[in-house]
């Protein structure tokens, strides 16, 4: 005569049995996937002021909004590169345009642009290599006295 299995040894197969299975399908869940290659570009992008120029009235003719420069680097063949974004206004048009000047430093890279036309139009610089600083400069016209006239952004920490 077989000897029968006892209700303990039942429940622990039971148990045992269960923990396997749990285990099994965790281990299918959280398994992981084929991660993409690290192309080894980091950046990190700042807010830079708003800025705008004024006649000797203290009139509104050019304005500069929404900021930003975008930092980069390469980790894996020490590249940098910077994207500088930004909205133009002609706040009057009067036939005098509102201008940018953004340059690099130390390189003396720069981009020019203009609006004319009383819209908010978004202006994009793209630069190379390293820099210490990037200088935003606007005007109406070759005036650019009186106002909020430019901005100096320096690189964060690592860039």
């Amino acid at each position: 005569m077989a000897a029968r299995p006892s209700r303990k040894s039942l429940a622990n197969t039971a148990a045992v049995s269960a923990l396997a299975l749990a285990a099994t399908l965790t281990g299918a869940a959280v398994a992981p996937s084929t991660a993409a290659a690290d192309t080894g570009d980091r950046t990190q992008t700042v807010g830079c002021e708003s800025l705008y120029v004024n006649d000797s009235s203290g009139v509104t003719h050019a304005r500069l909004r929404n900021c930003t420069v975008t930092w980069g680097k390469n980790i894996f063949d020490g590249s940098y590169w910077q994207t500088v974004k930004f909205e133009l206004l002609d706040a009057r048009t009067d036939g005098v345009c509102a201008r940018s000047n953004v340059i690099v430093s130390p390189s003396g890279a720069g981009a020019q642009a203009s609006e004319c036309n009383g819209v908010w139009t978004a202006k994009t610089a793209n630069f190379g290599g390293r820099a210490t600083n990037i200088f935003i400069r606007i005007a109406y016209g070759s005036n650019s006295t009186y106002g909020k006239i430019s901005t100096n952004v320096t690189p964060p920490s690592g860039f």
